[in-house]
């Protein structure tokens, strides 16, 4: 099975998602909610494409969402990492160090299969080895 393809259904599903909450929220109210375009929501709507992870997120967090992908909740805690949850954020003007972070990644056997450029974030797919 492709790595990618678990995040293609989790992503298909939360656009029949986003397609159901349309009925209730007009799409100009939808595109401020989810901090994309009114374009991206039709394309939505008419299945041209798929929401990103980020964009995912943000539906979950504004819409309250939670669905069941392959038997796997998800909801707005599931883009949160146990670092996001029990650290606060840097301070404003902070610096991230990102190629320590990259470095640190790479220790930990995990390779980048795919990373694209997303409504101005990064979505990566992430392999990571784990010795039997």
């Amino acid at each position: 099975m492709s790595a990618t393809r678990p995040v293609g259904e989790l992503r298909e599903a939360a656009s029949a998602l986003i397609i159901e909450k349309l009925k209730t929220v007009s799409v100009a109210q939808a595109a401020r909610d989810l901090c994309v375009s009114k374009q991206a929501v039709y394309g939505f709507k008419s299945g041209s494409f798929c929401p990103s992870l980020a964009v995912i997120q943000r539906a979950c967090k504004a819409w309250n969402l939670e669905f069941t992908v392959n038997g796997l909740r998800v909801s707005e805690q599931s883009f949160k990492s146990q670092a996001t949850i029990e650290q606060p954020l840097p301070a404003a003007g902070t610096q991230l160090k990102l190629f320590d972070l990259w470095g640190q990644l790479q220790d930990q056997r995990m390779t980048v299969v795919r990373a694209t450029r997303v409504d101005g974030a990064v979505e990566m797919t992430l392999r990571i080895s784990i010795p039997a």
